[in-house]
């Protein structure tokens, strides 16, 4: 995985890419990566890379190798939500999910988009505190790599 990492990396240095927006790109793929909604991922973060004028193929290779990661988030993301919102009990068997869907529809989505609006709010606060510790550690890398490539 980390040989990977490195081609892509030496690969837009090689073109020309700076390490500052390297950097940031693959700060904010990762952390876009696991962003607590299923199936959005990759539109944020196209939009986040053409918006902020990032890589799009750094961002999207971080987003994609966080995959994993996101997926096991989600689980945790709907424990803590319910831990500091009491949003009621909320279960994470699928067969309980589906049921509870075709139960009431109606209150599905009441119940599921205010776990989802509060994930969300959690992973806007928890990223921007990430951002700014990962982005110095992410460009001192970048440019030490840079150097060894050079």
């Amino acid at each position: 995985m980390f040989k990977k990492i490195k081609n892509v990396l030496r690969d837009q240095l090689t073109m020309g890419a700076t390490p500052e927006k390297l950097s940031q790109s693959f700060v904010w793929g990762v952390l876009i990566g696991v962003f607590p909604l299923v199936g959005t991922t990759t539109a944020i973060s196209g939009m986040a890379a053409w918006k902020f004028k990032l890589n799009h193929v750094v961002i999207q290779t971080a987003n994609y190798l966080v995959y994993p990661i996101h997926l096991l988030m989600i689980p945790v993301y709907i424990k803590v939500v319910d831990f500091f919102f009491d949003v009621g009990y909320v279960p994470l068997r699928p067969d309980i999910i589906i049921s509870q869907f075709q139960a009431g529809p109606a209150d599905f989505m009441r119940q599921y988009s205010l776990i989802g609006f509060y994930a969300v709010l959690l992973w806007c606060l928890l990223s921007a505190a990430l951002y700014f510790v990962s982005y110095p550690l992410t460009l001192k890398l970048v440019k030490k790599f840079k150097k060894e490539k050079a």
